[in-house]
């Protein structure tokens, strides 16, 4: 029995504990360890706990006739034993329904987080997205622009090298018209010398 309150503290249930010394194999014998080991590990649950509650009151220890003083003495102590007992169990509860709350918080709270984690990792996919389309836009412009202004650069040199044509062909048909008109004065003046 020592092992089982040290163990079990207070949530040692002498009603458990009664049950299982009735439903031995040979009872009154002395107990091994190996018979109890199992039953130390296993702490009693809050389910457990909360269905012990009523039975509180059977699980007085017997009590050998006495004086009905003394009766109501020990029945006053146990009452009062079984008050503060049922208040560290409902401690216990208070505190386990506490636990409960914080891990749901503390769910939500870690749910949140990675919601935030994925909805940041979008935003950084839809942004690499954005860049990616500006700079294929801008590459987009700058080589419509460089064609552009090739085309413009061809069509200049063209234009240059048409104006040139002209004024050769213009200087040609002036120097050829000089040529013509210095024959003809030659020959003017041989005829006049004649």
């Amino acid at each position: 029995k020592l092992l089982f309150t040290a163990t079990h503290e207070q949530n040692f249930s002498q009603l458990k504990y009664d049950t299982w010394l009735k439903n031995r194999k040979v009872r009154g014998s002395g107990v091994a360890f190996s018979e109890i080991d199992v039953l130390l590990c296993n702490k009693p649950t809050p389910d457990e706990i909360i269905a012990t509650l009523p039975t509180l009151p059977r699980e007085k220890t017997q009590l050998e006739p006495l004086s009905r003083s003394a009766t109501t003495m020990i029945t006053d102590k146990t009452k009062s034993h079984d008050r503060r007992k049922k208040v560290e169990k409902l401690g216990y509860l208070k505190k386990l329904q506490e636990l409960k709350a914080k891990r749901s918080q503390n769910i939500k709270r870690r749910k949140s987080i990675e919601d935030g984690y994925k909805k940041s990792e979008e935003e950084k996919k839809l942004e690499e997205e954005e860049r990616r389309r500006r700079e294929e836009e801008e590459e987009r412009r700058r080589l419509e622009e460089e064609k552009r202004r090739e085309e413009e650069r061809a069509k200049l040199e063209a234009l240059q090298k048409e104006a040139a044509e002209k004024q050769r062909l213009k200087d040609l048909e002036a120097e050829a018209e000089a040529t013509r008109m210095k024959e003809e004065a030659e020959k003017q003046r041989l005829m006049d010398e004649q």
